[in-house]
C-alpha cells in the first residue's frame, strides 16, 4: 500500500521508486567490470534513503577512490627532474653488484628490521647501508670506520656501540643498528628534512650546518643546487635513488633470513660448534660479526643462528655436554720457557708440541703463539682471533714492550700517521703493552 499522503507525495513516491526498480535491473543484467576489494566496498557509500523529515528520497551512489599508495618520506617534493636523476644515480651505483650485497644483507636484515620497527624508524633507512659498506659488517674504511653503517670509534662510544669482552659493537648487527638509527633520528630532528639528515650522515652535522648557514637550501632548489662536496651529493642521490627504485619494484631485498638468540657458556671452540650446527664454513662469524676470536674460554657469548642449527646443536650437547670444549687453544710463549717447560704445563710431551706445530724450532720467540692441548686452565691462553678478520688487511694488534707507532708501522708496511688517522689518536702518543691498535696492513711480518 502506498501511504497515505497528497497527490504531490504520491508523485514523489511513484517516480523514486519507478527510478529504483530500473536501477537494480540494469545492475542484474549489467554486472559491475572489476571486482572491489573489502576496502574499496567500504568506501562506496550512499546518503540515506530516508531523511529526517520522512520525505522518501533517492540520490546517487557515491564512490570514493581509494587513496594512491603514500610516497616515501625521503621523497616527498622532490621534482620530477631530481626523481630522474636519482634514479640514474641509482642504477648506475647498485645495480651491477646488487646481488652480491643483497646475498650479505640476508643474514642481518631480519635484527636491523625488528630494530627498527622497535624504534619507529623509516624502514627505508635500511639502505644506508648498501653505500656505507655494501652490507659487509668487516669493512673498515682508511680513516677507521667500521661496520654496516660505518660507524668511527669515538661516535660508536658516545652512543653505545662499545667493544668489550672480545665483542665488538661496531661489527654488531643490533648495536650498531640501534647507534646509527638513534643518530638518523637526531639528524632528522634538528634539519626537519631526510636529506639533509642523510647529508649530514655522510659530512658530519656541523659541516652541513656551516655550508646552510652561507648557502640556504630547500627541496625546490633541486639536489643539484645542494652546498655540499661532491661526494655527499653522490651518497645522498644514491640512497634516494635506491629508495625510489625500490617504490618502483626495480630494486628489492631478498627475504631476511630468520635467526634466533642462542646463550651459550664457556670455554667454547665456535668453528667445531659451526660444523656441528650444519653451517657452511665461516657462516657463523658471517651471521655474528661482532666476534673477535674463534673461542671463548672465560666468556659466555649470545649467537645468532637459524632454528635448526640451534635444534643439532641441543641434540649434540644432550649427547654430551663438553662437546664444544675446545680440544687445542693457542698460548703465547713467555721469557723463561722451554719445549719441556710447556709440555709439562700442559700435561703433553715435546713430540706432540711439535707434530702440533711443525713448524717449532729449539729456540723459542718469545711471543710467538703455539698450539697446545687444552687442559684445565685457560689462565695463559692467546685467543685465535675469528678467520674472517685474520683474512684481510684489518688487524687488531696488541702493543708489546718495545713498540712504538714507527715500530708497528715498520712492521706491517703501513705509516705512523696511516695508524694515528685509523685509532683516532695523536701521531704523538706514547703506546703502553696492552693498547690494542687497528692496523690497515699491507702485509703481515713473517
Amino acid at each position: 500500500m502506498i501511504p497515505s499522503a497528497n497527490n504531490a507525495n504520491r508523485k514523489h513516491y511513484i517516480y523514486a521508486m519507478s527510478a529504483f526498480i530500473m536501477l537494480a535491473a540494469c545492475a542484474k543484467h549489467n554486472p559491475p567490470l572489476t571486482q572491489h576489494t573489502n576496502e574499496t566496498q567500504q568506501r562506496i557509500q550512499t546518503k540515506p534513503l530516508l531523511s529526517t523529515d520522512n520525505d522518501l528520497i533517492l540520490d546517487e551512489l557515491v564512490l570514493i577512490e581509494p587513496e594512491a599508495d603514500k610516497l616515501s618520506p625521503f621523497l616527498v617534493n622532490l621534482t620530477p627532474k631530481d626523481m630522474d636523476i636519482i634514479q640514474t644515480e641509482a642504477r648506475r651505483t647498485s645495480f651491477s653488484n646488487w646481488q652480491n650485497i643483497d646475498a650479505r644483507a640476508k643474514g642481518s636484515r631480519q635484527r636491523m628490521l625488528h630494530l627498527l620497527d622497535e624504534m619507529n624508524a623509516p624502514k627505508e633507512l635500511l639502505f644506508v647501508p648498501v653505500a656505507e659498506s655494501g652490507y659487509n659488517p668487516y669493512a673498515l674504511s682508511p680513516t677507521g670506520a667500521l661496520g654496516l653503517w660505518q660507524l668511527m670509534p669515538k661516535t660508536a662510544i658516545e652512543l653505545g656501540a662499545t667493544h668489550r669482552h672480545g665483542l665488538d659493537g661496531r661489527r654488531h648487527i643490533e648495536q650498531s643498528t640501534r647507534a646509527a638509527v638513534s643518530y638518523f633520528l637526531k639528524l632528522h630532528q634538528r634539519f626537519d628534512d631526510w636529506t639533509l639528515a642523510l647529508a649530514a650522515y655522510n659530512l658530519g652535522p656541523w659541516g652541513v650546518q656551516r655550508r646552510l648557514n652561507k648557502t640556504p637550501w630547500k627541496t625546490e632548489d633541486g639536489l643539484n643546487a645542494l652546498p655540499f662536496p661532491t661526494e655527499t651529493k653522490h651518497y645522498v642521490k644514491q640512497i634516494l635513488g635506491m629508495i625510489a627504485l625500490q617504490g618502483k619494484g626495480e630494486l628489492n631485498f631478498s627475504e631476511p633470513l630468520q635467526t634466533v638468540d642462542y646463550h651459550i657458556n664457556p670455554p667454547i671452540d665456535l668453528t667445531h660448534l659451526e660444523k656441528v650446527a650444519g653451517l657452511e664454513k665461516n657462516d657463523l662469524f658471517r651471521l655474528n660479526p661482532e666476534l673477535d676470536y674463534q673461542h671463548y674460554l672465560k666468556q659466555a657469548v649470545t649467537l645468532h643462528l637459524p632454528q635448526e642449527s640451534i635444534t643439532r646443536i641441543d641434540h649434540a650437547l644432550q649427547k654430551d655436554n663438553n662437546i664444544f670444549k675446545p680440544k687445542f687453544i693457542h698460548v703465547k710463549i713467555k721469557q723463561g720457557d722451554s719445549l719441556w717447560k710447556i709440555a709439562h704445563r700442559h700435561h703433553t710431551n715435546i713430540a706432540y708440541l711439535r707434530k702440533l706445530n711443525p713448524k717449532l724450532r729449539s729456540v723459542l720467540s718469545i711471543g710467538r703463539t703455539i698450539k697446545v692441548p687444552a687442559f684445565r686452565s685457560f689462565a695463559t691462553t692467546s685467543h685465535k682471533a675469528n678467520p674472517l678478520l685474520a683474512n684481510g688487511r684489518r688487524i687488531r694488534y696488541k702493543v708489546k714492550n718495545g713498540d712504538s707507532l714507527w715500530t708497528i708501522a715498520k712492521k706491517f708496511g703501513t705509516s705512523t700517521k696511516a695508524i694515528a688517522r685509523i685509532n683516532q689518536i695523536s701521531i704523538k702518543k706514547l703506546l703502553r703493552p696492552g693498547d690494542r691498535l687497528w692496523i690497515v696492513a699491507r702485509f703481515r711480518p713473517s
